[in-house]
């Protein structure tokens, strides 16, 4: 990303939205393509001229290394994935459970196949 036209208020609000993104700043500075050194001279100055209201950075194991997403296969049955009857009631279909770790969200409703849930709850590594 070309930098140098970028007026006072776009820097700030470039600032905010990778102190609110959920990475760290290394992993959405290598996104955007905006160099280390630019993004904190940046903060610097903003600091520097009044702004202290400017969000900490996320923590991370290594700073120079993003940490590994890792990929789990899942092995699904296509007569699993399959719509509910129409005989299920729409109260069922919202979700009533929500399984969260680091950035994967898994949302589970009453109609729920048993078996696939064993599955997913199988490939990540758990068991029922």
């Amino acid at each position: 990303m070309n930098t140098r036209h970028l007026s006072q208020e776009e820097r700030y609000e470039l600032i905010l939205e990778c102190r609110r993104s959920g990475l760290s700043d290394y992993q959405w500075l290598e996104e955007h393509g905006i160099r280390k050194s630019t993004f904190y001279k940046w903060i610097r100055d903003f600091r520097d001229n009044g702004y202290p209201d400017i969000p900490e950075a996320m923590r991370q194991r290594s700073p120079h290394k993003p940490q590994k997403q890792e990929v789990v296969k899942v092995d699904i049955k296509p007569d699993l994935c399959q719509r509910p009857p129409a005989s299920v009631p729409s109260g069922a279909l919202e979700p009533v459970m929500e399984i969260i770790s680091g950035r994967t969200m898994i949302r589970l409703t009453n109609a729920v196949d048993p078996e696939l849930l064993r599955i997913v709850i199988a490939g990540l590594g758990g068991s029922l």
